[in-house]
């Protein structure tokens, strides 16, 4: 798995933006996904891509200048950077919900153990190990 942060500079970020389907093939094969559950998956596929597209795109804003920017243009980007990675948590909730609700109780587990760190939520998951949050991305 990929170590690093949850910012734009995170490489935990940045990899899964880069390479979203790998991912996306990777869960779905460790999930075992079943033709019951196609539907309830490929919305939820859908929705990690448009997400990825959306955050790809406002991590190259960031990168197009980052050299020449003042501080205030950069806390800036940062508000953008932090208001798509929400639009794209508001995205991804429903088609996850409703497959989380089509898996079988082995499928859950696996997927309480891929998609936690795969949407950023490692500290939310673990309270009492915050500090060691990037730690533990790399398991």
């Amino acid at each position: 798995r990929h170590g690093g942060g949850a910012g734009p500079g995170g490489a935990t970020g940045m990899a899964t933006i880069d390479r979203i389907e790998g991912r996306i093939a990777f869960l779905r094969a460790e999930l075992k996904i079943t033709d019951a559950q196609n539907a309830a998956w490929n919305v939820f596929a859908d929705a990690l891509r448009a997400n990825a597209k959306s955050l790809g795109e406002v991590r190259a804003a960031i990168v197009a200048g980052s050299a020449q920017q003042s501080l205030v243009e950069r806390f800036a980007l940062q508000e953008k950077w932090l208001a798509a990675r929400l639009e794209g948590v508001r995205a991804i909730k429903s088609p996850m919900v409703s497959l989380v609700a089509a898996l079988s109780d082995d499928q859950k587990k696996t997927a309480d153990e891929l998609l936690a760190p795969h949407m950023g939520m490692m500290a939310m998951m673990q309270p009492g190990q915050m500090g060691s949050g990037a730690a533990q991305h790399g398991r």
